[in-house]
């Protein structure tokens, strides 16, 4: 365990602000455009405590300490934080509690209440053993399927969970188990970071020239990551919690505490610096806390680390072949060159087919992570997977990067519309697509999707329909078209 100055020293007092809905209303754009436009809301707490925690999008942690010394009391700092937030176009809620978790849980009551929620001392632990089990993974990091077992062994509340007892909970669920009684317990430790010495994982980069983008200060930050991680797995630990200090020639800087309960991978550490950057390093005349000179030093600090933590081997034994074969590949292929980039696929959400999925660099992207993985690709980051208005799966097997232009007709020969409730003028009996006409077997909608009609310059209006045609040679296949503007679309191919 790296400990701070602090020692011993529990975050006795902690403040929650979360957005419940920040991913939903701003990660259509992709996960990074969510935490750039989160920078700026964490930009302006740090008016209140220097020093804050990210764990993920839309929850901020700090501790209570020191604002509460200074602004006179809880419930001041909780109604101060309650006003900066207001300008902020989206549900929020502040909460004030003994440990971290209580801290979250009250901030998201708040979120209904609309007003700010401050558990004192003496109620801290019935307000805790109040909270229902769900809270374990929905505010407190514990799996869903170690919750799920919980609420089937008829743990409806934390307070059962507590009466099981931390032995029993350990022998169950070993270092999970361990995790849960802290949290029902209100025992949870978190070290304070201002002043903390450098421990011995400590790293940092200084560059000769300033960088002024983000992603060149990524690039140049990778091996010195890429030690980092490696210093720390070769404890056997890995790092949960960490402190990064960026610098500007001009001596201005951004601090900010990442937290990863699964524990920070290169990738994942590269691509918390890079989010952290993307919503500093902003060039605009109009924002006075904008840096005026690029970063010249880049600064890690591990706060916390934990054993790792015991994957469970595969049914037939050895490790994840496959994956590790794709990561050597891929390794191979962007040795290539700079020229070579390789990517990877990333679930955004969304109605559009050409948009739900995002390619981001596979340096950013831990491979050997099966859990990552799998939610990356199927689920996103707290982005809704059905949308309304989307085209029913199963998703096309091919999108066009530039749709083709197309030609529908009816049996007349007359061009197919759409009416003004959205249905089709005409029955569809032959579809052009490049100079290749085809048959028109069956129909399947159309959906129609109107994005944004409150922006004048951004609103968009447009319908899908799925067409299962046949070729002059009687090849079936299954289009998806769009109509917009009055011109149709090849939208994708379904195989």
């Amino acid at each position: 365990m790296v400990r701070s100055r602090y020692e011993g020293a529990r975050m006795t007092r902690s403040i929650a602000v979360v957005f419940p809905q920040w991913q939903q209303q701003y990660g259509q754009l992709g996960e990074q455009h969510a935490f750039t436009m989160f920078e700026h809301v964490v930009r302006s707490l740090t008016t209140i405590s220097p020093l804050v925690e990210v764990e993920e999008v839309g929850t901020v942690v700090m501790a209570a300490r020191g604002p509460s010394r200074y602004f006179g009391g809880d419930v001041a700092v909780a109604r101060m934080l309650h006003d900066l937030c207001r300008v902020v176009d989206s549900p929020f809620g502040v909460g004030v509690a003994d440990s971290r978790f209580a801290a979250t849980a009250a901030a998201h009551l708040a979120v209904s209440r609309g007003t700010p929620c401050v558990v004192e001392s003496a109620i801290a632990e019935k307000f805790l053993h109040a909270l229902p089990v769900a809270s374990l993974a929905h505010v407190g990091g514990i799996s869903v399927d170690t919750v799920d077992l919980l609420g089937r062994l008829g743990l409806r509340t934390c307070e059962a969970v507590h009466g099981v007892g931390e032995s029993a909970l350990i022998d169950r669920f070993g270092t999970e188990g361990k995790h849960v009684w802290q949290l029902v317990s209100g025992a949870e430790v978190r070290y304070l970071a201002p002043g903390a010495p450098p421990s011995d994982f400590a790293r940092h980069i200084e560059f000769e020239s300033p960088l002024t983008s983000a992603d060149h200060v990524v690039s140049a930050t990778r091996l010195t990551i890429d030690a980092l991680v490696a210093a720390i797995a070769g404890q056997g630990q890995q790092c949960v919690r960490i402190l990064v200090t960026c610098e500007t020639d001009h001596a201005e800087s951004t601090s900010r505490i990442w937290g990863e309960p699964r524990g920070f991978g290169a990738a994942s550490l590269a691509q918390r610096l890079l989010y952290q950057l993307d919503g500093w390093l902003v060039t605009n005349d109009a924002d006075p806390d904008a840096p005026t000179s690029g970063v010249v030093r880049v600064e890690f600090t591990p706060l916390e680390t934990r054993e790792v933590l015991v994957v469970q081997p595969l049914l037939w034994g050895g490790n994840e072949e496959n994956t590790e074969r794709a990561a050597r590949a891929a390794a191979m292929a962007s040795a290539v060159g700079e020229h070579v980039q390789v990517t990877v696929p990333r679930w955004e959400g969304g109605r559009d087919v050409a948009t739900v999925y995002s390619q981001i660099p596979i340096a950013l992207v831990d491979l050997s992570d099966q859990y990552e993985s799998e939610r990356r690709v199927n689920t996103g980051k707290g982005v809704a997977r059905d949308w309304s208005g989307a085209v029913p799966r199963p998703s096309p097997a091919s999108i066009a990067v530039v749709p083709p232009e197309a030609t529908v007709l009816n049996k007349a020969g007359v061009p197919v519309g759409v009416t003004g409730r959205h249905e089709l003028d005409a029955e569809p009996a032959v579809v052009t697509v490049s100079g290749h006409t085809y048959e028109v077997m069956r129909t399947a909608g159309p959906w129609p999707v109107e994005e944004r009609w409150w922006d004048a310059r951004r609103k968009r209006r447009h319908v899908r329909l799925q067409l299962l045609v046949q070729n002059k040679r009687g090849v079936l296949r299954v289009f998806l078209m769009g109509l917009e503007n009055h011109q149709w679309r090849l939208l994708a191919r379904y195989d």
